[in-house]
């Protein structure tokens, strides 16, 4: 059955490409990216005159308050591994002289000694250094062997490690577009190489976002959205518009919703549009345009990825029941993130049956169901390798009940101590009321679930 939010139209932008009917919509648009904390940070709006009248309750879990032990996954953002030192920077120094004197300054018989000697150097701690090595090693591939050869970008990985350890992590990120598009030239969109080059690019993304590297956030938001439809579209038009492997891309685009569901605006520093256009005003960019249109359809839009998991999954013939239920499962939470409650439930019920006469039925649903479990089930939220700009950081170990909507009640702080720590007490209680879990189902009835206990990692 297809809800109200499913049929909504949409506004502004009809695809990655779509026209847009600019007119007088112009001031309307430029209103949307207000400023400061309170932009689309509170509760629901219901000004019948704004852009999006009926947001969803922003959750502050996530970048403020994560749960480190949770089940469902084990994250470690990506780091490369260093390359092997095989002898002492001087050593090294020494060999690289005697080459470039026998073969000269740009020969690709240089590259294998620059490496090493940038690995050396990195060993050393001589970042900058290294990095000075790294680079010259990349540019004599580039030159002898071309610009996108997928062997310099190990030395490219190598480089960001660098860019990392001093900080500089505009750089960083400049390096890891270029590696990207590097191993988009030479990888194959069902490559599982390229998949995980396309994650690691998105977990970049994501925690540049929660980390607050750029001045104006919300373009990271529409780079992830294009990163992954891209990359789903490119499998289809190889593939065909059934091809399991758009699945992982179809699952990164939910997740992007998801970050996209709590945008908290930007930064008092960041994007300045007043209601007025005035002369010395610039018009919206491209890139705000079709933001505004991805935050008011974001609801739709994670509908839409998901049933197009389902729909490739129900025209597979190898597909089981266990994964049909899990797609079924990510619909009952996207319901629940949002709070409609009973289109939730009757999900989470449909998939509890969906799995009936399976010979690990039971096993899925005591995993799936048998206790309350924070929501997004994947790593949307947790803090990457970008310093979070945040100040206080505490552990709360907290006791409470789930309610059969999935919010937590009756509330208990167990530690900190409030008169040790009232700020985290204060904030433990505030983040938890905003929390949002998928219920706990006993012989398929959603239930409330008593003494709950948890230990959440919170930011402030």
């Amino acid at each position: 059955m297809t809800t109200s939010g499913e049929n909504n139209d949409h506004r502004f932008i009809g695809d990655g490409s779509g026209a847009f009917r600019f007119g007088s919509r112009i001031c309307v648009l430029s209103m949307a990216l207000l400023v400061g904390s309170s932009a689309w940070a509170g509760s629901s709006v219901s000004d019948p005159h704004s852009v999006s009248p009926e947001f969803p309750p922003a959750t502050t879990y996530g970048s403020t308050m994560f749960r480190d032990d949770d089940p469902r996954n084990h994250y470690q953002p990506y780091r490369a591994m260093p390359i092997d030192v095989t002898a002492p920077v001087e050593l090294l120094l020494q060999k690289l002289w005697l080459t470039e004197n026998q073969v000269g300054a740009y020969s690709a018989a240089l590259v294998p000694e620059l490496q090493e000697l940038g690995a050396a150097l990195f060993a050393d701690g001589q970042y900058p250094d290294a990095i000075d090595t790294y680079r010259r090693a990349i540019h004599l591939l580039r030159v002898n062997e071309g610009l996108n050869t997928i062997v310099q970008t190990g030395m490219v990985e190598q480089l960001i490690e660098a860019y990392f350890e001093l900080g500089d992590f505009i750089s960083a990120d400049d390096q890891q577009l270029y590696l990207f598009r590097v191993r988009k030239e030479n990888l194959s969109p069902s490559d599982p190489q390229m998949l995980e080059s396309v994650e690691q690019l998105a977990d970049w993304h994501r925690a540049a976002y929660l980390g607050q590297l750029d001045r104006y956030r919300y373009p990271r938001i529409v780079d992830l959205i294009d990163l992954y439809a891209d990359m789903a579209k490119e499998v289809e038009e190889q593939e065909g518009e059934m091809s399991r492997n758009r699945l992982p891309y179809l699952q990164g685009k939910l997740r992007t919703e998801y970050m996209l569901s709590v945008y908290p605006g930007e930064s008092e520093e960041g994007l300045v549009v007043e209601a007025g256009q005035r002369d010395d005003a610039d018009l919206p960019d491209l890139t705000k345009l079709r933001f505004v249109g991805f935050r008011n359809d974001n609801f739709r839009h994670g509908l839409a990825s998901i049933r197009e998991m389902r729909t490739i999954l129900e025209n597979d013939p190898d597909a089981t029941a266990i994964e049909i239920a899990d797609v079924m499962v990510k619909k009952g939470d996207w319901y629940q993130w949002h709070r409609r409650f009973a289109q939730a439930i009757r999900m989470y019920q449909e998939a509890w049956e969906r799995v009936a006469g399976h010979s690990n039925a039971d096993n899925w649903r005591r995993a799936t169901f048998g206790n309350p479990l924070e929501l997004p089930s994947e790593v949307v939220f947790q803090p990457g390798r970008m310093p979070l700009r945040l100040y206080h950081g505490a552990e709360v170990h907290a006791r409470f009940a789930v309610s059969r909507h999935g919010e937590a009640e009756d509330i208990e702080i167990l530690a900190p101590d409030r008169a040790d720590n009232q700020p985290a007490v204060t904030r433990g209680y505030k983040y938890l009321r905003d929390m949002r879990f998928r219920p706990k189902l006993e012989a398929g009835d959603v239930v409330a679930a008593e003494s709950v206990e948890r230990i959440y990692s919170i930011r402030y």
